[in-house]
């Protein structure tokens, strides 16, 4: 465990120092997912980046107002070779992530994809309705010829839905039913999947959910 801890804080140290070797690249887009969860729910946020020029290194924080990201997902093309970059878990359930390439092979052409996965724990008493902001901060990106460029972050989040058990008695079934024709047309905690009204969409939901804890 040590020799891992040690090899991940050399690999952040060694970007971060490749990286200071400023020169001009181009400008990128950092873009975060905004999804829908319920409390309670694991969650997985998408990010993307756009570039013109090939990926020669890159750096962030993810923060979710204190909840915990839990895990990255190395999923983008960019890592379809079988490499993956670095994170590490921060005491305020941040997670800081960075990746350095240096092979050719494992590169994509530039333009707009998918980089990574970040998972998302939703807590209990998260409120429904409520946002949870999903940002990336100290972002850095690096060219192929590791010339350092600007990167502009497009954050994003989680829509905490209401449950689909309205009275709250651990099942959902036929009162929770009569509440959703109750508030039919409005908006409220029957509002299930968070447009503002209650309708169709949310009458699905909620029958999808019969039976179970919502």
């Amino acid at each position: 465990m040590l020799n891992n801890t040690f090899t991940l804080m050399s690999s952040s140290v060694l970007l971060a120092s490749t990286l200071a070797l400023a020169g001009d690249a181009e400008q990128v887009t950092l873009s975060l997912d905004t999804v829908q969860a319920k409390p309670g729910e694991l969650v997985s946020i998408s990010i993307s980046m756009e570039t013109t020029e090939l990926v020669g290194g890159f750096g962030f924080t993810l923060s979710a107002e204190g909840n915990d990201v839990t895990e990255i997902g190395w999923d983008g093309p960019l890592f379809s070779n079988g490499w993956d970059g670095w994170d590490t878990p921060n005491a305020d359930g941040s997670r800081t992530v960075s990746a350095a390439c240096i092979f050719t092979e494992d590169q994509v052409e530039p333009g707009e994809y998918l980089l990574i996965n970040a998972f998302v724990e939703v807590p209990e008493d998260a409120e429904p309705g409520s946002f949870i902001t999903v940002e990336a901060n100290d972002a850095i990106f690096a060219n192929y010829d590791f010339e350092m460029g600007d990167v502009v972050v497009v954050n994003g989040g989680i829509d905490v839905l209401h449950t689909a058990d309205l009275n709250g008695n651990g099942s959902v079934g036929p009162e929770d039913l009569g509440w959703l024709l109750g508030f039919w047309g409005m908006d409220g905690d029957a509002d299930l999947n968070g447009d503002s009204v209650v309708d169709g969409e949310d009458l699905s939901i909620l029958l999808a959910a019969w039976g179970t804890s919502g």
